[in-house]
């Protein structure tokens, strides 16, 4: 009963996931799908490797999908009032600051996810 339980969050998890990806390229933009599919590899592929539940990792990478989607969705809206104000200057400032942008909450979002995983032991203390 535990591993239906288990594998039904599983699936919810990775619904959730799906569901902001899909979020992302119908009500914001392309970029910020792409910034998103970019996060969930780079979590993917570095967070998965390491020690904790797979329900764990999964939690972890659908709360930084909603976090991603929140930024993006402040980052687009913040381009169209300046994009509105200030014309094309504003658009290519945006261009250039979109993914320095992107990395003040990829970053901070992954180094705080790994305080979540436990500890690995060292193979000194596995021999003792």
């Amino acid at each position: 009963m535990k591993s239906i339980v288990n594998c039904l969050f599983l699936l919810f998890l990775l619904q959730l996931i799906t569901l902001c990806l899909i979020a992302s390229i119908s009500f914001i933009s392309l970029e910020s799908t792409i910034t998103l599919f970019i996060f969930d590899f780079l979590f993917a592929s570095l967070t998965f490797q390491l020690n904790g539940t797979m329900s764990r990792k999964l939690g972890l990478l659908a709360i930084g999908n909603f976090v991603g989607l929140f930024w993006n969705f402040v980052f687009f809206n913040f381009y169209s009032v300046g994009a509105f104000y200030f014309g094309e200057f504003f658009g290519a400032f945006y261009t250039i600051t979109y993914p320095i942008l992107n990395l003040m909450w990829i970053v901070p979002f992954w180094s705080l996810s790994l305080s979540v995983f436990p500890k690995m032991q060292h193979a000194s203390a596995l021999v003792n």
